[in-house]
């Protein structure tokens, strides 16, 4: 068995520091930015995890990232406010969860796709691995506005020469571990240390605590993908834009960063053999 346990407390304020949400959906938020965490810390790659859930509910879209070295950002779209205490089910409707791996080194992409099916993100995840990975997995989560948490638990396979008999104590501890995982309440995950969660999921059984790693927040946003952006949207469009605002403004949705361009900016990014540098009225 192999497990991972995150809380996410000074990172996770730094995110919410740049948006702001109704408290049902900062919460599958800080879930979704959590498992995000833990999914990366299963894998040896160097590059980008983003976990996507799209669908028609009250959350049409929501998007979390987390890099090779624990650096996250995310944000969700949904509306400014929300009447009652809405569940999972009606936050994100019926749609799909995708997870996403970019990684650097061979410029390589994998996308896995599953429905969004289950009474809560944490179980959506678990018919991803099901499904997918084909790696039995267990996941518990919880979110407020202050910190979020979570923890991961897998079964790995054995080979075939590490025989039936340990095969089956394997799944008798299998089956005792994940039992406990379910158990774990959202306080405990989000207040209590690692050695705690250890003792509450393994109990007699034998473990080992490695040493954690720190996570942050980062926006990798930069002047050049907001101008291809632009350029997609092409020089009329724009132009018409400048005649109405005198400035065409982007704004980062994850960190709230503004990128204005004027007039001669926009003229730039069309002139032949225009470098993406930086334009003079970048704020």
């Amino acid at each position: 068995m192999r497990g991972f346990w995150i809380r996410l407390d000074g990172a996770w304020r730094e995110l919410l520091r740049h948006q702001q949400y109704e408290p049902r959906v900062e919460a599958l938020l800080g879930e979704a930015v959590t498992a995000t965490v833990l999914l990366a810390a299963t894998l040896k790659f160097h590059g980008t995890l983003t976990l996507q859930l799209t669908g028609d509910g009250l959350v049409s879209l929501l998007v979390a990232q987390c890099t090779h070295d624990f650096s996250i950002r995310a944000v969700a779209r949904a509306p400014e406010r929300i009447e009652g205490d809405p569940g999972f089910r009606e936050l994100v409707g019926g749609g799909r969860l995708s997870v996403t791996i970019e990684a650097d080194e061979r410029a390589a992409r994998y996308q896995g796709i599953v429905a969004l099916e289950g009474v809560n993100l944490a179980s959506c995840i678990e018919n991803y691995f099901a499904t997918s990975e084909q790696l039995p997995t267990r996941i518990a989560l919880s979110g407020d506005a202050r910190s979020t948490a979570g923890v991961l638990l897998q079964k790995l396979p054995l080979s075939n020469a590490q025989g039936e008999a340990l095969g089956a104590m394997s799944q008798d501890a299998w089956e005792d571990l994940q039992s406990r995982v379910l158990t774990l309440e959202g306080s405990l995950l989000r207040l209590g240390s690692a050695e705690q969660i250890l003792q509450r999921v393994c109990g007699e059984h034998d473990c080992r605590l490695f040493n954690g790693e720190p996570v942050h927040f980062a926006c990798h946003c930069d002047v050049q993908r907001v101008a291809n952006v632009l350029r997609s949207l092409g020089l009329e469009e724009l132009r018409g834009i400048l005649a109405e605002q005198g400035a065409v403004t982007v704004t980062c949705e994850f960190c709230g960063r503004p990128y204005r361009f004027d007039a001669i900016d926009i003229e730039r990014l069309f002139a032949a053999g225009a470098s993406p540098e930086s334009p003079q009225s970048l704020n």
